[in-house]
């Protein structure tokens, strides 16, 4: 392993020196600022030493004109660069990544109390270390009477990561802090096993039957066709998938025989191929709306605010759980609505019996190999078929 050994100069003048690592081959000024009492360390992008002497006058004229020395510039605070990647992602946000790109993010940054841009924002972007991030994450720990969930960590370490590299983008500091590594616990997915699902369609058929209704909205067919449309299309249960699909934004395929949906998703713009039911559940649905629109939404057209149509859709959901028995999982895991996409991917991913490509099945659902493998995939047991198909050329 190479030593890290600091060759520093005599002192130039009284408070700033030059010194070299053998981790990089600039010199770099380091510039003591009596009012703070401390030091700054600027490269000098030199790797002669004659040279890194003469950039010094340059280095100290500019600290001076910003106003470095003697107190940090607004445009070295934390905050600054808080606001640079707020800007650059709203930018990106229902372009070439989802509508929530920037405002998950940014919810976290502005968060009152312990949030990224509150408790790091007043620094000078060069002084947060490795220690300071590890030290946040404790802070966050302290504010709540429960520990917050190593997912939820790795968002604000991944954030801060994002933050810092603008700086570094910006050539304002030279060189990024480790983030620390934050352990995730991975959970297994609710979902459903076949009997199960069986049991939910067998329920929610009942209830349609009764006539039973949720808070004054009337369980339909159209609730039914919900179901059975999320389990062969992998869509997730949300503002930004199902619910903000329309007509418009569906073509039918005859070969193979899918509907091809235009989504807008958590990932950002994607096509999703359906399995070939969804077809027959699309054809259902306009039997039951022959006097549609392009522009309607698929489903629940009557409630143009899709945050009522979700809310309505997820008390039934809930009220049929209830009916059938099955509000959580054998493990106690509580069921969402999530638990339909869940069970489409399993699904697919058992009954392909190793044949279906993950990548493909990944790039489809809007999510990675790596969350495939890490929820989906890690217990599914090898039995001979399966051996064949992974042996097959």
């Amino acid at each position: 392993m190479t030593r890290n050994v600091k060759k520093q100069t005599k002192l130039i003048r009284q408070g700033i020196s030059i010194y070299k690592t053998d981790s990089s081959q600039y010199w770099y000024a380091r510039i003591w600022v009596n009012n703070e009492n401390k030091y700054y360390v600027r490269s000098t992008k030199e790797s002669a030493r004659v040279d890194a002497i003469n950039s010094l006058e340059e280095i100290v004229k500019k600290l001076n004109e910003s106003n470095t020395i003697g107190g940090v510039p607004k445009n070295r605070y934390f905050s600054h660069f808080c606001d640079l990647l707020n800007k650059q992602q709203k930018s990106m946000s229902g372009k070439t990544r989802s509508s929530r790109f920037a405002y998950d993010d940014e919810k976290i940054i502005n968060r009152k109390i312990d949030g990224i841009k509150e408790y790091f924002g007043n620094r000078e972007v060069g002084s947060i270390k490795t220690y300071d991030i590890r030290d946040y994450l404790s802070v966050l720990d302290e504010n709540r009477k429960k520990p917050l969930s190593g997912s939820s960590k790795k968002k604000h370490t991944t954030i801060i990561a994002k933050i810092l590299k603008v700086a570094y983008e910006k050539d304002v500091i030279d060189k990024l802090p480790i983030i620390p590594n934050v352990s995730i616990k991975d959970n297994p997915r609710p979902s459903f096993n076949d009997e199960e699902y069986s049991l939910l369609l067998k329920t929610t058929r009942d209830e349609i039957s009764k006539g039973s209704s949720v808070r004054g909205v009337i369980i339909s067919e159209e609730f039914y066709y919900f179901i059975v449309f999320m389990t062969n299309s992998f869509l997730r249960p949300t503002e930004s998938e199902v619910f903000a699909v329309k007509f418009e934004d569906i073509k039918v395929k005859d070969n193979p025989k899918t509907l091809e949906i235009r989504v807008d998703g958590k990932t950002g713009f994607r096509t999703a191929s359906t399995m070939p039911n969804a077809v027959d559940f699309y054809n259902r649905l306009i039997e039951l709306r022959p006097d549609y629109k392009t522009e309607d939404f698929l489903f629940f057209n009557d409630y143009p605010n899709r945050t009522t149509a979700i809310k309505n859709f997820n008390r039934i959901f809930n009220h049929i759980l209830g009916v059938a028995g099955l509000k959580t999982t054998k493990e106690g895991t509580p069921r969402t609505a999530y638990a339909l996409r869940h069970y489409a991917l399993q699904t697919r991913l058992i009954k392909s019996k190793g044949k279906v490509n993950i990548f493909n099945l990944a790039k489809n659902a809007g999510t990675s190999v790596e969350q495939l493998e890490r929820f989906y995939l890690k217990n599914i047991e090898l039995n001979e078929e399966l051996v064949r198909n992974l042996q097959t050329f």
